[in-house]
């Protein structure tokens, strides 16, 4: 049998070029099966260490302490590490303030050790009640990243962190319940000083905090915007926000935003014209809570919204609704129906032209990022 041309690599008496599992590597997905690819040959286990090192994700406190005495004691993996995710899915196990303590020292060597990471999560997940205080581990960082998810306290350690980040483009922070001192930190950053830029090429902002959006919107050039928590609970409270909202000036970069919208008609209609004002060019909207096609003065205030592609609401409705809205508004292409069941988030009723319902999964929130 003629041999194939080129460098080969040999096992159980198999002979395949190199080239070949390069392109393999390239489709396997499965770390255990990388690892075991690269054990053939020590020249297929550098090829391999590229696609195993690129993207890494711990969940467990016992696997991320091994993870990062394996990457930090080998030099030559520094440079491969692209995108690392950190969680714990150990919250309901108690541990010594030492051994926390030694926890986080770990990730912060870690951290030093990875210059050419672009994306970075790390969440505690609410181990402790009043918040993760540990975002001192980001201060030796030597990376520039372009997604920054985490549930850190908002700190000195964080805002110091935010503000050297200059090529941040999608920033994900989660404020714990209890988290006061977040609060207090929030209310002195003092926006009119030159130094207090958050992150200021941050065009994706996703967090369940509404006062750190206010404080975001003037400071960057948002173009999605999603707030998971209550922005109020009461009429006047929804008023005070979004006045702020508009003033800041910044939401008229906006193309897509995502908020909990009051229920009480005659506040939401005033919100939609509030912000149909402050981000006239919104091509997705959500979430607007369930109406009728009777309600023409809901209809109304969605007809302002000049280019939007995409309304998602609260609940499902009625095709009678979703044909109302979409006469009212021309350049309406679907309108996407939250909570409608465990395993498909929505379903989409397709209009302008009239389509088939079709139901929707979208754990990576692709109608909110493709608006």
């Amino acid at each position: 049998m003629a041999q194939p041309q080129g460098h080969t690599s040999t096992t159980s008496g198999l002979q395949l070029p190199i080239e070949l599992y390069r392109h393999i590597f390239q489709h396997v997905h499965s770390k255990r099966d990388l690892c075991n690819l690269s054990v053939m040959s020590r020249s297929l286990q550098c090829e391999a260490e590229f696609f195993i090192y690129h993207t890494i994700e711990s969940s467990r406190r016992a696997h991320t302490e091994y993870m990062c005495d394996l990457i930090t004691s080998s030099p030559h993996r520094h440079m491969l590490v692209r995108s690392l995710s950190i969680s714990n899915d150990d919250t309901g196990t108690r541990v010594s303030e030492a051994r926390d303590r030694e926890y986080w020292e770990r990730i912060a060597r870690l951290l030093h050790d990875l210059p050419c990471l672009e994306s970075l999560k790390i969440h505690d997940d609410m181990a402790v009640p009043t918040g993760n205080k540990n975002a001192w581990v980001l201060a030796r960082g030597t990376f520039a990243l372009r997604h920054f998810d985490s549930d850190f306290v908002f700190d000195a350690g964080l805002l110091t962190f935010l503000r050297a980040q200059r090529s941040l483009e999608r920033l994900y922070w989660t404020e714990s319940f209890s988290d006061d001192d977040s609060a207090r930190a929030l209310a002195d950053v003092d926006l009119a000083h030159p130094d207090s830029t958050l992150a200021p090429s941050v065009s994706v902002l996703n967090t369940n905090s509404p006062r750190f959006a206010l404080k975001c919107i003037p400071a960057a050039t948002l173009s999605h915007l999603w707030i998971c928590g209550p922005c109020a609970h009461e009429d006047d409270g929804w008023t005070s926000y979004i006045e702020q909202f508009v003033v800041s000036g910044g939401a008229r970069s906006l193309r897509s935003l995502r908020l909990n919208l009051p229920y009480r008609k005659r506040t939401l209609i005033s919100v939609l014209g509030a912000l149909a004002k402050a981000a006239p060019d919104l091509r997705s909207l959500g979430f607007v809570p369930f109406f009728h096609a009777s309600e023409r003065d809901l209809i109304d205030a969605l007809s302002q919204f000049k280019h939007l592609h995409s309304l998602v609401t609260w609940n499902p409705i009625g095709r009678d609704t979703s044909r109302a809205v979409a006469q009212a508004c021309p350049t309406l292409r679907l309108v996407a129906c939250l909570h409608y069941s465990y395993s498909h988030e929505y379903v989409i009723l397709p209009v302008n032209p009239l389509g088939t319902p079709r139901p929707l999964h979208d754990p990576e929130h692709l109608l909110w990022k493709d608006a």
